[in-house]
């Protein structure tokens, strides 16, 4: 191996006739370092874009959602928070109450505004306990105030930062919500208003949701809505660990009761998201490896031109007694050197654009996507499985023209050179 390791390194160097050699073999290295880096950057920033992802729905909404098969919801909802708050691994337990209805808005010499909403009705220090909701909210300690219900007069609202903006209402201003009442049917439909002052407003970082969502006092909720005085459409959980989520919804389910009781974990709702991210990880991974493969192209001419040219001294060293094995070691470790040169290389400038990022980083339109900047997780399991692949391919390309080299008979060379 010595002496094919020296052959090997003796016919990368540049001499006077094999200088287009060289600048092939320069050319090869910067394919592949330019396939890496771009593989890695590429990995890096779809792990951080799915973090952010991850965490941005854990944030928003509760990691478990606990449902009752009773169509008025939880009524005792003392005992049951309780039984939920005392299995493994739960940090937190907050009631709320959800319903669909129609904003309406309207300011002085305006027409009237309407959109679509989900109401929560909330007790917002419980809530905390399973949503950050204090940091998503402006004026924060008004906005409080106003879901806690120690407001006089009309009863408030807080207003996701999109929504309000669609209906033009401020700090102050009056809107009517509209919520359907008792049975419907076909032939008669009843709804109910309310007016209510928005007293703040929310803002998650997720267009959807700031567009959608609408907070108010859960006791407001439960007398708008129908529900009893200490009921609930359904309880939020949040646990220790965001990834033990199915494991604790199991385990309440089976302390609630399977059948009257489910729960909906924030894995099993957003799984086919996912799966996408995870699909389009691998998909930019096969991609953007065609890069280096294209590369590798490269290498199989180098090497190929190689051999052309030193044809004579392979038939020569044959003729001394070298064997093929180390003949075709020669050309072998001569394009891994390629390849080696090209994937540490990009390795290295891979890492420097993703120290890059996560230093200076690179601005992003806010109202266009749900994070204002490019995010970038490193994995080193990701720089070891790129530099596996452009090693295992450069080596691919080897093979033939190392078996094609370690094929010549010595003899015939000798002869007719």
């Amino acid at each position: 191996m010595r002496f094919a390791a020296y052959i090997a390194s003796r016919y990368l160097r540049s001499r006077g006739k094999s200088r287009l050699l060289s600048r092939v073999t320069v050319i090869a290295i910067v394919g592949i370092t330019l396939g890496v880096t771009v593989l890695d950057l590429t990995l890096a920033i779809m792990n951080g874009l799915h973090d952010e992802l991850r965490s941005t729905f854990v944030d928003n909404m509760p990691m478990i959602t606990v449902l009752t098969s009773k169509p008025e919801g939880f009524r005792d909802l003392g005992d049951t928070m309780d039984r939920i708050g005392a299995v493994e691994g739960v940090t937190g337990v907050a009631p709320f109450v959800r319903q669909e209805v129609v904003i309406t808005s309207r300011t002085v010499g305006t027409q009237a505004q309407h959109r679509a909403a989900v109401v929560w009705g909330i007790e917002p220090d419980l809530q905390e306990t399973v949503t950050p909701l204090r940091r998503m909210l402006f004026p924060a300690e008004r906005s409080l105030t106003v879901l806690r219900g120690e407001g006089d007069g009309t009863p408030g609202v807080v207003l996701g930062a999109e929504l309000a903006a669609a209906l033009y209402a401020g700090l102050g201003d009056t809107i009517v919500l509209t919520a359907p009442k008792g049975e419907l049917s076909l032939d008669e439909l009843e709804a109910e208003s309310r007016r209510f002052v928005v007293g703040g407003f929310l803002e998650t970082g997720l267009y959807d949701f700031d567009a959608r969502f609408c907070y108010m006092p859960i006791d407001e909720a439960r007398s708008f809505f129908g529900y009893p005085k200490d009921g609930a459409l359904a309880v939020g959980v949040r646990v220790a660990d965001m990834m033990t989520a199915p494991a604790v919804a199991q385990e309440i389910e089976k302390t609630l009761g399977p059948y009257d009781h489910h729960c909906n974990d924030w894995i099993d709702l957003n799984q086919n998201l996912f799966q996408w991210v995870r699909l389009e990880k691998v998909m930019m991974f096969l991609l953007l490896g065609l890069v280096i493969l294209v590369a590798a192209f490269n290498i199989i001419g180098i090497l190929t031109m190689m051999v052309g040219e030193r044809r004579r001294e392979i038939g020569i060293l044959l003729a001394m007694g070298a064997r093929r094995r180390q003949i075709q070691a020669i050309f072998l470790l001569d394009g891994l050197a390629v390849g080696a040169g090209g994937t540490v290389l990009g390795s290295i400038l891979g890492w420097l654009g993703i120290l890059y990022l996560e230093k200076v980083g690179i601005k992003l339109p806010g109202d266009v996507y749900f994070v204002d900047h490019v995010p970038v997780i490193a994995q080193t399991l990701d720089f070891v499985m790129v530099a596996g692949a452009a090693l295992l391919i450069t080596l691919g390309a080897t093979l033939l023209p190392s078996i094609e080299a370690s094929r010549l008979r010595p003899m015939e060379i000798i002869r007719y050179t």
